[in-house]
């Protein structure tokens, strides 16, 4: 019986986080606070003795550097399904400036379509979960770190959970460094869970969806 544990992972804090912008592909660092909620989330992991057979991230600068930050000895291998959906002409955008069609796509994305120049959820939906089949039946056993972003993390969650659980990933909270565990056996997701004692508590955490 082979086993293995995904753990997916959101990036630390970055300015654009803290400011309340739509960050989407844009290629920012974590700040300060970032750069300790991902050095935290490595003491977390360290002292459950999670270490990391392999480590996957966006090839987004936030995300790698958490990833690092995370990886303990593992390699860390950048892997583009699995950067943040592109927001076109809506990245760099605040919160409170984004307008109604976008706020509606963005909160029910299946039953919205996209504003011209946003990538699609079908697109998004595809590419997290075809990362996601292969990660899931490969031969690698043990504990796999998967770091990536607020909405593509979601669509990662809608392509594990079932048919009719699948709308409520939308609206789900995904703080910084918010921690998922998948489990798997011979290929097969068993468990789909929220390592809620994996993962930090920021009541300070204004990034919301992004």
């Amino acid at each position: 019986m082979k086993t293995k544990t995904i753990y997916l992972m959101r990036h630390g804090e970055t300015d654009m986080n803290r400011s309340e912008c739509l960050q989407g592909q844009i290629d920012c660092e974590l700040n300060e606070t970032g750069i300790a909620e991902a050095k935290r989330a490595a003491e977390i992991l360290a002292a459950a003795g999670i270490h990391f057979t392999r480590v996957y991230t966006s090839p987004l600068k936030r995300a790698v550097r958490t990833a690092q930050e995370a990886a303990g000895s593992a390699e860390v291998t950048v892997e583009p399904l699995i950067t943040e959906m592109h927001f076109g002409s809506y990245e760099g955008t605040r919160y409170t400036d984004i307008d109604p069609a976008m706020w509606a796509f963005i909160k029910d994305p299946e039953n919205n379509p996209p504003p011209p120049g946003v990538e699609s959820i079908a697109s998004l939906t595809d590419r997290t979960g075809r990362f996601l089949r292969r990660v899931i039946s490969d031969d690698t056993e043990g504990s796999i770190l998967a770091v990536s972003h607020g909405i593509a993390l979601r669509s990662m969650l809608w392509n594990l959970y079932p048919e009719n659980e699948r709308s409520r990933v939308w609206s789900m909270p995904i703080e910084n460094c918010i921690i998922y565990a998948v489990s798997v056996t011979d290929g097969k997701v068993t468990d789909v869970r929220r390592a809620g004692e994996l993962s930090q508590k920021n009541d300070t955490d204004t990034s919301g969806a992004f």
